[in-house]
C-alpha cells in the first residue's frame, strides 16, 4: 500500500548508526538499496539490519577518496570515482568489484561522474578538476571503451554531472550548464547566475541545478528556459527526485541537501520547503527510494522512511574486494564471484 503525501511529511529524518567516521561523499539507490562512498576509498551498503562495508579502501585497494558515484540505469551497478584517477564499480547482484583506475593515464581527482542511456547501450562520463570530461562506452564484451577528452567549460571545474536516457548533462563552478546527447557539448545556461553550482539532477522533463546561497535553478527543457527558485541560504550540494513516483514534474517529490545539514523537500502540495535536521554536518549526498537517505561529513547518514520496504537480498561483501580486475563488467547472467 502506497503512503499517503501527509504521511510522508510527518516522518522526520533520523540520525543512523554509521559503520565509518570518515566522510561520505555521494549515495545512490539500487536494486539492493543504498550505497554510499567516500573517503579512504569506502563503499557502505545498506539491508535490512543497517550498513556494512561492501569495500574497504577504494577499486584499486589504495584508499584514495571517492567523491561521487553513480547508478546504472537498471540499478544493478553503481560506478565510482575520485582522488588519483579512481575509478571503479561495484557489482550489487554478484559482489564483484572492478577496477578501472587512471583510465587514458588520468591521475587527477574525478569529481562527478554519471551513467546515460538504457541498460542495453549505457554511456558512462566522468569530469575532474581540470574541467576535463572522459566519455566512456562499452564493446560487445562490456569492456570500458575510452572516448576523447573534452573541456566544455573552458578548465573550470566541472563539479557535478547527471544524466538521462538519452542525454548527460554537466554544471560548473563558473555557473555554467552543459548538455550533450553524442561527444558534442553544448551549454545551456545559466546566464547571470553569479553562484557556484554543486549538483545537479535530470527528470524527464526538466533539469535541477544547485549552487551556493540557497539557489536552486530548474530547466524547462522543453522551452529552453531557466527558472531560479531560492530555497533558503545554505549551499545545496546535491539534489534527487523519486524517479518511481506517479506523476509529471512538478508533481514528483524531490529533496536537496547541503550546508550545515540543510535539507530541503518539495512536495506536490507544498513546493519548496526546509524540513528538520538532526545534524549540523554538511550534506554532500541524497538518494531517495524506499528510505531516503543523505551523507556526509564524519560518516554522517541520515534516513527518512517513505514507504513500506521493498524485499531485497542482502548485499554480500565483495570476495575480490583486495583484487585488482582487469576484466569488463559481468554479464547479465553472471550471479556470483566464485
Amino acid at each position: 500500500m502506497t503512503e499517503t503525501t501527509n504521511h510522508r511529511d510527518r516522518a522526520e529524518w533520523r540520525a543512523i548508526d554509521s559503520p565509518t567516521d570518515k566522510t561520505l561523499l555521494g549515495v545512490v539507490e539500487t536494486v539492493r538499496g543504498p550505497y554510499a562512498v567516500g573517503e579512504d576509498g569506502v563503499v557502505l551498503a545498506r539491508d535490512e539490519t543497517g550498513w556494512t562495508t561492501v569495500i574497504g579502501a577504494g577499486p584499486a585497494t589504495d584508499r584514495n577518496r571517492l567523491t561521487c558515484v553513480a547508478v546504472t540505469p537498471d540499478r544493478e551497478r553503481c560506478w565510482f570515482a575520485g582522488d588519483s584517477g579512481a575509478l571503479g564499480m561495484y557489482d550489487t547482484t554478484s559482489g564483484r568489484k572492478y577496477d578501472y583506475t587512471a583510465p587514458m593515464e588520468k591521475t587527477s581527482t574525478w569529481e562527478a561522474i554519471a551513467v546515460a542511456g538504457t541498460p542495453d547501450d549505457e554511456r558512462l562520463c566522468v569530469a575532474n578538476g581540470s574541467g576535463e570530461l572522459l566519455p566512456i562506452g562499452f564493446d560487445d564484451r562490456g569492456c570500458p571503451q575510452y572516448g576523447a577528452v573534452t573541456e566544455p567549460g573552458g578548465g573550470s571545474t566541472i563539479t557535478a554531472l547527471a544524466a538521462d536516457a538519452s542525454a548527460c548533462y554537466a554544471a560548473d563552478t563558473s555557473g555554467g550548464v552543459f548538455a550533450t546527447a553524442d561527444e558534442e557539448w553544448v551549454q545551456i545556461g545559466v546566464d547571470c547566475a553569479q553562484v557556484n553550482f554543486h549538483g545537479v539532477c535530470a527528470t524527464d522533463g526538466s533539469l535541477l541545478v544547485g549552487g551556493g546561497d540557497g539557489m536552486l535553478y530548474r530547466y524547462d527543457r522543453a522551452c529552453g528556459n531557466w527558472t531560479p527558485l531560492s530555497v533558503g541560504e545554505a549551499a545545496v550540494y546535491a539534489i534527487a527526485t523519486d524517479e518511481h513516483a506517479a506523476g509529471d514534474d512538478d508533481g514528483v517529490r524531490a529533496v536537496a541537501v547541503g550546508e550545515s545539514g540543510a535539507i530541503i523537500e518539495r512536495t506536490p502540495d507544498r513546493g519548496w520547503h526546509g524540513v528538520d535536521s538532526p545534524t549540523d554536518a554538511d550534506l554532500w549526498g541524497i538518494a531517495l527510494g524506499a528510505t531516503d537517505v543523505a551523507v556526509g561529513e564524519d560518516g554522517t547518514i541520515l534516513e527518512h522512511e517513505t514507504r513500506h520496504m521493498h524485499e531485497r537480498t542482502t548485499p554480500r561483501r565483495s570476495e575480490n574486494d583486495d583484487a585488482r580486475s582487469n576484466g569488463g563488467r559481468p554479464p547479465v547472467s553472471e550471479a556470483t564471484d566464485e
